[in-house]
């Protein structure tokens, strides 16, 4: 086959962090897995046989805290089926208001370790500190489960010093998928923290292969097209396929996003980084804990 070149016309990821931007309306596009947020920012609730979970949840700010509960109406799903909130990673635009549906519903919330201590300092100028306490640490090879749902979390530092990502089933009228949650965007500013990242993405995509994952979710919607995608959902056909369901193929093409951006950081930093740098090694003693919600 004769060599062409791309008909891609570049456009690099630029956020699109606005404080004006509106809320999109909330969407199922899994059976099991819907999106609650703005084309900035994000969340997503999975629902299983014994309770809801929420992935993230958003920035701090009232007016999110009112987007999610609004979004669970608009659903369908009651809030006080609400049982855990997982926490990416120690930003506020992700661990939010979990506090006040914790107060208001009891569910618990989970996060690592290392980030909940990261989160006591403002260390990016985001809206608010993490001051209140968690249920639950979830470290590398944990599993979370609630009834019959596995959520497989694996520690992926680099945007920040303890940041987790998730794999996860779901189902597309009835066809399994598995999900993928990369759980930190942004490549990180100092060269250090851009090798954990680089190495966190060799590690995750490993998991992924593991896992077969052929699906992704990204609580940044800008980075992965999300809302455009979620249009489609939307108004989809009747025989057109989920445009979240990428394929294993084109899931790893997607993953390999990061890695590149993180390359491409790196020589802009001009520093010589071996990119097949080995991932860090699992612990070597510690068991995977599952992690159950009681």
């Amino acid at each position: 086959m004769r060599a062409v070149k791309s008909w891609r016309t570049p456009k690099p990821h630029r956020p699109l962090f606005d404080a004006k931007v509106g809320p999109y309306p909330a969407t199922r596009f899994f059976d099991q897995l819907s999106f609650i947020g703005t084309p900035n920012v994000g969340c997503f609730v999975l629902e299983t046989d014994e309770g809801l979970i929420l992935l993230d949840c958003m920035e701090p700010l009232e007016e999110h805290r009112e987007m999610i509960v609004k979004g669970f109406e608009d659903l369908g799903l009651d809030l006080h089926d609400l049982k855990a909130i997982l926490i990416t990673h120690g930003h506020g635009d992700h661990y939010g208001r979990a506090d006040w549906f914790r107060e208001q519903y009891g569910c618990k919330i989970y996060m690592s370790r290392v980030d909940y201590e990261f989160a006591q300092h403002d260390t990016r100028n985001r809206t608010g500190v993490l001051k209140w306490e968690i249920y639950d640490f979830l470290e590398d090879g944990d599993v979370f489960r609630l009834g019959n749902t596995e959520i497989h979390a694996f520690s992926t530092p680099g945007h920040t010093p303890g940041g987790l990502s998730y794999i996860f089933p779901v189902t597309d009228e009835g066809v399994p998928h598995m999900v993928a949650m990369w759980g930190g965007t942004g490549v990180p500013y100092k060269m250090s923290a851009k090798v954990d990242y680089l190495r966190s993405t060799l590690y995750f995509a490993e998991m992924t292969e593991k896992f077969g994952c052929d699906a992704e979710i990204a609580t940044h919607p800008f980075v992965d097209m999300g809302t455009q995608r979620l249009d489609i959902v939307r108004d989809i056909c009747d025989g057109v396929p989920n445009p979240f369901v990428l394929g294993k193929a084109g899931y790893k093409q997607y993953e390999k996003m990061f890695t590149d951006l993180c390359l491409d950081a790196m020589a802009k930093q001009s520093a010589v980084v071996d990119p097949l740098l080995p991932p860090p090694p699992p612990p070597p003693t510690r068991p995977k804990r599952p992690v159950e919600e009681k």
